[in-house]
């Protein structure tokens, strides 16, 4: 008899960026690596040069309403405009030195927002040391 698992639902998972904690129902993260080629005298390829990308972060989920909800919208948008960097802790991996890029937050007259952190790190990310 063989056995399976249903899953019927999964818990939003709160994650603090620049503060601001968002439950976090979706992530993404894209990395890239860009090289450069020549071609050599014999008709092969070389390559002349390698260069790491920023990693994108991009968190979408809510944040609760109650009680000041343009707090938020005040955070987001001073960490677009700051050149201060942060560290965001997801899935037991730690992403230091981000920036934020961009943000959208959709208050739909509920009790949750909707919300969407683009956020990119230079840095490389490492796994939390648990104790």
């Amino acid at each position: 008899m063989s056995g399976a698992t249903a899953f019927s639902c999964r818990r939003a998972v709160p994650v603090s960026i620049g503060g601001i904690t968002v439950y976090c129902e979706s992530f993404r993260a894209t990395a890239a690596r860009v090289l450069s080629e020549e071609s050599t005298a014999d008709g092969g390829t070389a390559v002349t040069n390698s260069a790491y990308r920023s990693t994108r972060l991009v968190f979408s989920g809510r944040v609760c309403t109650q009680g000041q909800p343009e707090d938020f919208i005040l955070g987001f948008n001073g960490l677009v405009h700051s050149a201060a960097d942060f560290t965001v802790e997801y899935m037991g991996l730690i992403y230091g030195g981000c920036r934020m890029l961009s943000y959208s937050f959709e208050d739909k007259g509920g009790e949750w927002a909707e919300v969407s952190v683009t956020v990119v790190t230079e840095q490389t990310v490492e796994r939390r040391a648990d104790p």
